[in-house]
């Protein structure tokens, strides 16, 4: 058994991911990563949130990386349509989009982090092992845009 002194081995069960995202080069691209990376395992790669939703129950995931701008249910939608169905599920968010009204909606409907299209891949991955182990990761133009939102709020 791991612990904090004794870091998992390759035995440990794989960080099972599935990938939510239209682009299919990106979401091949995205599979084969989490295919090809010790640790991490792909339970599968879906073209929109509705094939999403059906399939995922079958492979439950450990954390969900979704992009937002999706056709039919877009992401922000669908995170909350997962979180109410599988409230312990975690969500990332991939996308391109860094303005503060989706910032804030992906994270007011329950994802547990927000990451940029441009993360690197090695980012990317410790990025889902830090979400799965109760983190909230965030691009650092994100967290940017975050503080500058809530620095402009006065305090109660």
């Amino acid at each position: 058994m791991a612990s904090e002194s004794n870091p998992p081995t390759a035995t440990a069960s794989p960080i099972k991911v599935a990938i939510i995202e239209d682009q299919r080069n990106i979401r091949e691209s995205l599979s084969f990563l989490v295919d090809g990376t010790e640790g991490f395992s792909c339970t599968g790669s879906y073209p929109s949130m509705e094939e999403a939703l059906d399939k995922i129950p079958a492979v439950m995931p450990d954390v969900v990386l979704s992009d937002i701008g999706l056709p039919g249910i877009n992401g922000i939608e669908g995170v909350k349509i997962l979180k109410a169905r599988y409230p312990n599920l975690v969500i990332l968010m991939l996308t391109v989009y860094e303005d503060d009204e989706r910032i804030f909606d992906a994270m007011c409907a329950g994802a547990s982090g927000y990451l940029l299209k441009k993360t690197p891949p090695a980012r990317l991955l410790e990025s889902l092992k830090e979400a799965v182990t109760g983190g909230a990761p965030v691009s650092p133009e994100v967290a940017r845009r975050a503080t500058s939102l809530f620095s402009a709020i006065p305090p109660p």
